[in-house]
């Protein structure tokens, strides 16, 4: 019995094995194309960001809101983390508190004395560039050497360095660590640490002052601009996009304090007893209240809440320092 093969059906099957070599064609051609190869030199680091920026991100996010230990699986419990932060951690608020003094204080105080050193080091007379190299040199050291360092410096009684140099002008040593007179003392002897980094800051601005056109300063001396008219109203300003970019590096990096305060804890006494916070929680920052709350109680579903919380903080400065540049910020020449 013979039986035919429908026209439509017999030209589909015709074109079936031409349509999928058409597609490999145009496949192999992409793959030889230039922008493939545009794609392939950019996979690398794609892949990277996702499976250690974006996964990291999105699997941090879905821990805070379980309750998740490193023996147990995650168990959701909703927004209960959040609501134990922001109704009745005590700590987090003492945290909030010490960051908004720190952080504040921190940032201004580097943003200025960096651009004020820049702006001195900027001119050319004998010795320059070996004062750049010596305020820039230090900033380049480790963070934690550098606390184990001044951790000695403030030591409390005439053992330490800071109280040493009191004593030079007659003044009576702090506790710098642990003063029940001065809650803040402890977090101004990590302020004052704060002074070893100025010289990143002051190499940027210092780039950023080489940059500027002279023919602005010819032309504002030819106005009789003095000098400080000339640092207002031609240096600031074409200075504005490195500010910004200061101001945003630096106020993260503050937001990150973590090993300074940490290890002034340790000075302090209170690592041997579990406490990684310093005497009534004077040296707890966003990252040591992380730290103390996954690895040393293992809540690392509430740590996880506290750190969206720090990322969200973090976002929303950096989004609002960038909203006021855009009215204030010059560019180009």
């Amino acid at each position: 019995m013979h039986m035919s093969i429908p026209d439509d059906q017999r030209r589909g099957s015709l074109r079936g094995p031409a349509r999928s070599q058409t597609l490999w064609q145009r496949f192999w051609k992409f793959l030889r194309s230039r922008d493939a190869r545009g794609y392939f030199y950019i996979a690398p680091w794609v892949i990277g960001y996702v499976l250690f920026n974006i996964y990291p991100l999105l699997r941090t996010i879905y821990l805070s809101f379980t309750d998740y230990n490193l023996f147990l699986d995650p168990k959701w419990i909703g927004l209960k983390n959040y609501q134990q932060i922001f109704f009745h951690d005590t700590i987090f608020r003492t945290v909030l508190t010490n960051m908004l003094f720190y952080v504040t204080i921190s940032t201004v105080m580097t943003i200025v004395l960096g651009l004020l050193f820049a702006v001195l080091l900027a001119r050319n007379f004998p010795g320059n560039y070996l004062f750049r190299t010596i305020f820039y040199v230090p900033s380049l050291m480790v963070g934690i050497s550098i606390a184990t360092l001044f951790g000695q410096v403030f030591r409390s009684g005439e053992v330490g360095l800071a109280n040493s140099m009191l004593g030079w002008v007659h003044l009576a040593p702090f506790n710098w660590l642990h003063s029940n007179t001065s809650p803040l003392l402890a977090l101004v002897a990590v302020l004052l640490v704060d002074f070893w980094f100025i010289g990143g800051n002051m190499l940027i601005f210092l780039s950023g002052i080489r940059g500027i056109n002279p023919e602005f300063y010819e032309a504002a001396r030819i106005d009789s601009a003095n000098a400080w008219q000339r640092f207002i109203h031609v240096t600031l300003p074409l200075l504005s996009p490195v500010i910004v970019f200061n101001v945003i590096t630096n106020l993260i990096w503050h937001l990150q304090a973590f090993e300074i305060p940490l290890v002034f804890a340790s000075n302090a006494g209170s690592l041997s007893t579990g406490q990684t916070l310093g005497d009534n929680n004077r040296l707890a920052t966003f990252l040591t209240y992380i730290y103390t709350k996954s690895f040393i109680f293992g809540q690392f579903g509430y740590g996880a809440a506290l750190s969206v919380i720090v990322f969200a903080i973090t976002l929303v400065l950096t989004l609002i320092v960038l909203w006021i540049a855009s009215r204030y910020t010059v560019y180009g020449d």
